[in-house]
């Protein structure tokens, strides 16, 4: 990947199907609820979380050693891997400086929101 993930923001919905049956944004959030989770549990790092029911979630990662690199990573694979599977669904933005992985998906043609 070339630099560290310090933040990971998601945000809107995919639009693939109705709220609660959209399998993009199921796995979307399951990717990124783990990568949180494995990061604190197994990177030793902290992370601030900022999850609003509205579809906004933002993680921003303090610390963490080699393993909480290689959890992000791996989400961030698993995240390149569904907007591949499901173009027009998500977009993946990656961002340097800090500023880590950003993801976008699309609720509608017209409307992009980070996601």
């Amino acid at each position: 990947m070339g630099g560290k993930i310090a933040r990971l923001e998601v945000r809107g919905h995919a639009g693939f199907a109705p709220a609660g049956k959209d399998i993009v944004c199921s796995a979307v959030s399951a990717l990124v609820l783990s990568g949180t989770h494995g990061v604190v549990r197994h990177g030793g790092a902290k992370a601030r979380v900022q999850d609003d029911p509205n579809g906004a979630y933002v993680l921003e990662l303090h610390g963490g050693d080699a393993r909480a690199q290689a959890v992000l990573e791996s989400a961030l694979d698993g995240l390149r891997a569904i907007a591949r599977s499901y173009p027009g669904h998500l977009r993946v933005r990656v961002r340097a400086q800090g500023r880590a992985a950003e993801s976008r998906k699309r609720q509608s043609p017209h409307r992009r929101m980070v996601g």
